[in-house]
């Protein structure tokens, strides 16, 4: 039971990772990139994504160069019939040493790759950082990521090498990067302490744009005032409807959903929080108010009231709609950076439970045909203390985040909240969320 048990729960954590976004590339020939290490020159296999200079390295060639040096790491591939193909990363011990290492990066053969969420973890824990899994059992990681995964600074110097002191740990400028133009492809930033009310870093935060699933941060405040009024249960469950049903089979479904069953009302929270599931979303509208309609009307007239002008909400779910015009109208829900920080800001001071479900990695809805589901949030997975909050994804909204995490300070523990919106990519979204967020850990500490 427990193997079968452990089967399944490898395939559930590959369901994610082969449902992510991918990029397919024709056959790549890896080339020798120079790394400056304490000063020493050394080489390594490396890549370029899609265009110059977007820097992959092999992970194999990169624990061989760091073996016997502060952040000297082991990196392996691993292959069960239990957990399928594993790559692993445990910090502080040796390398493996392939035979032939010497003198790498050795000739490398021309390889088929797609950049993918392969199933990574370091020391221990599931990472999710994209990466080309290589036909030979290596793994090519962004620069980037590299220095978020192993604490690294590195530095592009002016020859095209890259250096690093491996006494020092990764920093990085969000100003600085801004000025660069990291941040030019995303939309909106607000980042800021709920505590204080100090704004640690912001841009475009004050338009009305697409908030895709952020939406349904709203609705959790709908439905959490709705079952302080007693108009609701939320220990109660929920019947299905025709609606659920057919948006539930639909290609925006998440959650099967099934008319005329019933379901308990935490198993469609939790799936509209950590799922970002719509068809949960609606279920549980069209249980709180009767109907969509009634429930979306309700949400912008709450938005009012908590002073949330930006705000417009077409649905309960983020999902785009169209008028009923003879030529249709695609609508999206609005709501600009700063407006999700003050909505973020009441749910944690009013509601912080909402932290005990969105900070689980995996969630088990045994009620709906038993499905498991990992957490759309990788900043959950990948930075420790991040406990929440969303994550949502239009093509017109880019890729969004609302992260929470608990930052120390000289006067005690603080909450520092971020909103992201609009991203170009999925990986861009992670990369500047957790460098926001890292930099947050240490401004105004």
């Amino acid at each position: 039971m427990k193997k079968a048990f452990s089967a399944f729960l490898a395939v559930l954590l590959l369901v994610p990772l082969l449902a992510a976004p991918t990029r397919a590339f024709a056959e790549i020939q890896p080339y020798a990139q120079t790394l400056i290490i304490d000063g020493a020159p050394a080489e390594v296999r490396a890549l370029d994504g899609s265009y110059e200079r977007n820097t992959f390295l092999s992970l194999t060639d990169l624990a061989a160069v760091l073996s016997g040096t502060q952040k000297q790491f082991r990196f392996e591939r691993v292959v069960s019939t239990a957990d399928g193909e594993v790559f692993t990363v445990l910090r502080g011990q040796t390398a493996v040493m392939p035979s032939g290492a010497e003198g790498r990066p050795k000739q490398s053969p021309v390889v088929s790759m797609n950049l993918s969420r392969n199933r990574l973890q370091i020391d221990g824990g599931e990472r999710k950082y994209y990466s080309f899994n290589a036909q030979d059992g290596d793994l090519y990681v962004s620069v980037t990521d590299l220095q978020l995964m192993l604490d690294l600074n590195l530095k592009r110097e002016a020859d095209g090498s890259f250096s690093l002191n491996t006494w020092e740990g990764f920093h990085a400028d969000p100003f600085g990067l801004e000025q660069a133009g990291f941040f030019d492809g995303v939309g909106s930033i607000y980042l800021a302490d709920i505590d204080t009310g100090e704004v640690l870093f912001q841009r475009n935060a004050q338009a009305a744009v697409p908030c895709a699933s952020l939406s349904k941060l709203l609705s959790y405040v709908i439905l959490k005032e709705a079952a302080r009024e007693r108009e609701l249960n939320e220990n109660g469950t929920v019947r299905i409807s025709e609606n659920a049903q057919m948006l539930s089979r639909s290609g925006d479904g998440i959650v099967p959903l099934t008319a005329g069953t019933d379901v308990p009302f935490q198993e469609l929270l939790e799936a509209m929080l950590i799922a970002s599931s719509n068809e949960s979303a609606l279920a549980l509208a069209e249980y709180t108010c009767g109907s969509e309609a009634a429930f979306v009307e309700r949400m912008n007239r709450r938005a009012q009231e908590l002073g949330l002008a930006s705000v417009t909400m077409f649905n309960c779910n983020g999902l785009p709609s169209f008028t009923g015009d003879a030529i249709p109208v695609k609508r999206q829900n609005l709501m600009s950076a700063e407006d999700l920080f003050r909505l973020s800001r009441h749910i944690l001071k009013n509601y912080p439970e909402i932290t005990q479900i969105t900070s689980r990695q995996l969630a088990h809805m045994p009620h709906l045909n038993d499905y498991w589901t990992a957490n759309s949030n990788p900043l959950v997975y990948n930075l420790e203390g991040v406990n929440g909050l969303k994550t949502g994804h239009t093509n017109r909204a880019g890729y969004c985040v609302a992260a929470s995490m608990p930052v120390g300070r000289e006067d005690g523990l603080h909450t520092v909240v971020l909103i992201l919106m609009g991203a170009e990519t999925a990986e861009l979204r992670g990369q500047a969320a957790e460098i926001l967020l890292r930099y947050a850990k240490t401004a105004g500490a």
